[in-house]
Order: C-alpha cells, then structure tokens, then sequence
C-alpha cells in the first residue's frame, strides 16, 4: 500500500479568532469536513462539520459569537507525507476521528486528509488483490 496522497489544492485554514459561523461557511465554500486551526504559521487544531453540529448547534450556542478556539479540536494529530495509509487509518481508528493533519518533513502544513479517502484507497488495494488472486487461479499450469 502506498503513502498518503494529497489533492492539488492547499489544506483549508482558519484562525482561533475566527467566528464558528466564518469558519463554518469556509468548509461549506470549499466542500470539506473540516479545516486546519492555525496561529500564524503554526497548527493548532482542527475544526469540523460535525464540531459545529455538536458543540454549537445542539448545545444551542451562537455561532456568530462563539470562536473557533473554543470549541476545535487541538492538538491536532498529524502524519508525515511519507505515512502509509493503513498508518494513517489505523490512527484514526484509535482517536476516534475522521480527519488527519498531513505535514511535510519540516513539520510545515501540507494538506489535510479524510477517513473517506483512506477507505477508497484500501478498497481500490483489496479490488487489485483480488483481480490477482483470481488471475493466478485461472491461470492454468504447466502441462494444463
């Protein structure tokens, strides 16, 4: 299985001091699930659809006056590029989550991946797998 693999685009981000409503229409314009919470250049949490949901729109809180800092996820776990995805997802199983921060060597922010991604990518694996297995079977042997 191969490493993580990022799209083109770069990771969404948002600021403890931006409002939960502003952060809330980022995710939506960009069709995500979360973005990355950073202060300056340094990432400090994550932020979700399902935060929002929970922290704000069920406990009955405003989101145009409550902060992202108050209700993100932090720290944020992250992986390296070089991350496999069984690693990855098998992170995620243990926390508990659906989204992991991806950086490079550095430590700087280079993405943001989802659980859903990582979920096609072994299907697609054990997709190949299987096409192997039932080739090799079929195939006759010496002689057959």
């Amino acid at each position: 299985m191969g490493m993580i693999r990022l799209g083109n685009k770069p990771p969404l981000t948002v600021a403890t001091g931006d409002t939960v409503v502003q952060a809330a229409r980022a995710i939506a314009e960009r069709n995500v699930g979360a973005a990355v919470v950073v202060e300056g250049d340094a990432v400090v949490g994550v932020i979700t659809e399902r935060d929002v949901l929970r922290k704000i729109v069920a406990a009955g809180r405003d989101p145009g006056a409550t902060l992202v800092r108050e209700i993100m996820n932090s720290p944020a776990l992250s992986i390296g590029v070089q991350t496999s995805v069984e690693d990855a997802a098998a992170l995620m199983r243990k926390h508990h989550i659906r989204h992991l921060v991806v950086t490079d060597a550095a430590g700087k922010l280079v993405g943001m991946v989802a659980l859903r991604y990582l979920l096609y990518e072994l299907m697609d694996d054990m997709q190949r797998n299987v096409g192997d297995l039932v080739g090799y079977i079929m195939t006759d042997g010496p002689g057959g």
